[in-house]
């Protein structure tokens, strides 16, 4: 990773009569090293001020701490994400607990759970996802954090385990689940994060969780560098390209960008603590 502690916290601060924050951004991945500093420049002059960087693998746990600790904008998480179930190890558990006791993150994650079938042909990988997953859950709950949630097919599961805590909060990242399934996470204390799958016009189902959900649980995210929105289709999505979303859920929902701006990034900072 390229050194940027000279450059990142003295960039200037937009002069947009808004801010933004990316909920979910991997921005210490690699395919960024070449040009982070040019990235995090983009997201300025786009009104982004802040981008919370969940966590993969423990291997991966300083990376992001190092990364976050050069800007105040750079707002780290740990966990241990199911697309990774069958590298992770028991003891990254344990040692998940003490890290974040000694480098207190804003959230628990990336957890959850992913039941695409080529994971699920792995032996034993839903009953490892929902032992991790919740495995993690428990830690949130325990040090008062909220935890960022990975969903893919697996809304109903995701449900079930967060039912099992009683003081959890935290956000669905890049929702994918029905109105209804949205419905009952708002009503468990989670926010609906959305990113640029909103912007194509079969994404129907996540088309109609933009406009009918509540403004006060929703955020926007861009889950950089996967997931870019339709007009940077096939390309490396960044943060700069969350306007695209945001413009998009404005219009869905026949609200203004202001508004909607406004209210997501007071969400993320109350959720976040930032």
């Amino acid at each position: 990773m390229r050194d940027t502690a000279c450059t990142l916290g003295h960039m200037a601060s937009s002069n947009l009569p808004y801010k933004l924050i990316d909920s979910h951004c991997h921005l210490d991945f690699e395919v960024f090293d070449d040009d982070r500093v040019q990235v995090l420049e983009r997201a300025t002059l786009n009104g982004i001020s802040d981008i919370v960087i969940p966590g993969t693998e423990r291997c991966y746990w300083d990376r992001i701490k190092n990364l976050c600790s050069q800007s105040h904008r750079l707002h780290p998480c740990y966990g241990l994400h199911p697309y990774w179930i069958n590298r992770h190890q028991l003891e990254d558990i344990s040692a998940l607990q003490t890290y974040i006791e000694t480098n207190r993150p804003v959230a628990i994650g990336e957890c959850g759970l992913d039941f695409r079938k080529p994971l699920l042909s792995e032996t034993d990988s839903k009953t490892r996802q929902l032992a991790f997953f919740e495995a993690q859950l428990g830690l949130a709950e325990d040090h008062r954090l909220p935890v960022v949630i990975h969903s893919v097919k697996a809304t109903e599961a995701v449900i079930q385990s967060i039912q099992k805590f009683k003081a959890l909060r935290g956000m669905i990242h890049s929702y994918s689940g029905s109105l209804e399934q949205a419905r009952q996470l708002i009503d468990l204390g989670f926010y609906i994060s959305l990113g640029g799958s909103v912007t194509y016009e079969n994404a129907s189902k996540l088309r109609k969780v933009a406009q009918s959900i509540a403004l006060s649980s929703m955020l926007l995210e861009t889950d950089a560098p996967d997931q870019p929105d339709k007009q940077h289709a096939a390309q490396r999505n960044e943060p700069a390209f969350i306007l695209n979303t945001l413009e998009e859920v404005a219009r869905l929902r026949e609200e203004s960008i202001e508004d909607i701006t406004r209210q997501t990034s007071v969400n993320a900072r109350t959720l976040f603590a930032i």
